[in-house]
């Protein structure tokens, strides 16, 4: 089974096979993200109306991300964690009030209905920074290229830090793997 573009299952397996591999296993799960998601935002940050499919990529890489840094899948139930998590990080710098509604009003509306709710809007270059912008109607506006940034730098500090061997985040990046490969391979 292929869990990411250059890698199976059994080159994870490998990894760890009578000893610790980590750096082959930080680069597959580096390949998994980038081959998967972060690559084809990448692709797509120069086009002008892709900014809810970036924004899609984006929510799988951030609940994907949060998953490897913590050792287990999203919890159904708490999944504003997930988002306060990452977005009130330092690359961001959000409040946990900016985070919930992203995640209401952007991440459901944009997965779910292919449109944002409660007056958020996408621009592909404004706000200048990162942060949502209040607009005069109450809404808010999202530079969707300066979200895709901030989170393709958070993921690249959490590679660093694998590959640094910060204690405590091999195990839990090595933990998702080992569940997402025990319920999906053959």
């Amino acid at each position: 089974m292929n869990i990411s573009p250059r890698y199976t299952n059994k080159q994870w397996e490998v990894a760890f096979n009578g000893g610790e591999d980590w750096n082959n296993a930080i680069d597959i799960v580096e390949d998994r993200i980038r081959g998967r998601w972060l690559d084809a935002g990448d692709l797509m940050v120069g086009e002008s109306h892709s900014g809810f499919a970036i924004l899609a990529l984006d929510c799988i890489v951030l609940e994907s991300l949060w998953g490897f840094m913590n050792g287990k899948a999203v919890p159904q139930r708490h999944a504003q964690l997930v988002y306060r998590d990452i977005l009130t990080g330092p690359r961001f710098g959000w409040t946990a009030g900016q985070s919930e509604a992203f995640r209401k009003f952007v991440r459901n509306g944009v997965i779910h209905d292919a449109e944002t709710r409660r007056g958020w809007l996408v621009g592909k270059t404004t706000p200048s920074s990162v942060t949502p912008q209040r607009d005069k109607a109450g809404g808010y506006k999202l530079n969707r290229t300066k979200f895709h940034y901030a989170l393709k730098g958070t993921f690249e500090d959490w590679i660093a830090r694998l590959r640094a061997d910060h204690p405590g985040v091999r195990a839990k990046m090595r933990d998702r793997m080992n569940q997402i490969i025990a319920q999906h391979a053959p």
